[in-house]
């Protein structure tokens, strides 16, 4: 029980392979939002542009709202936020995996410390009974040889 009170009051450190993945997943999440931003500026700007050439701004959205807008607005989610989703999950698996593996070699270490100490004791029995064995025997020959 005193284990268990030990491994639980413990404190788990993130693993540094999370810490990266964590880092990657916010730094994809920030491309992701810069290509955002950035494709609705170069959007408004080439509205404008034809705008000022003459051309009706309701006309020109209407044409490249599907051509330009929505391509560049699905694009960045899809791509940079699929890869940054796939980099948390990543981190959040690895994060649980070492905790895993963590715990089985610490439960290993106190089995062969268990079976050590098993061990240890068995040999110290052993060592008595040898002891108790050779003290018998010193006895029963101190008594033969007094009574001759």
């Amino acid at each position: 029980m005193d284990i268990e009170k030990i491994n639980m009051s413990k404190k788990f450190k993130i693993p540094a392979s999370s810490i990266a993945l964590y880092v990657a997943f916010a730094v994809v999440a920030l491309i992701a939002v810069a290509s955002l931003i950035n494709n609705i500026i170069y959007f408004n700007n080439i509205v404008a542009s034809y705008v000022a050439q003459g051309y009706p701004a309701v006309e020109v959205k209407k044409e490249l709202i599907p051509a330009q807008l929505l391509p560049g607005i699905f694009e960045p989610i899809a791509v940079y936020g699929g890869i940054a989703f796939i980099l948390l999950g990543a981190g959040f698996i690895n994060h649980r995996f070492s905790k895993c593996l963590i715990l089985l070699a610490e439960d290993k270490v106190c089995q062969n410390a268990t079976k050590e100490s098993v061990s240890e004791e068995n040999v110290i029995e052993e060592n008595r009974g040898a002891t108790e064995q050779a003290e018998t025997i010193k006895e029963v020959t101190e008594v033969t040889d007094n009574s001759k």
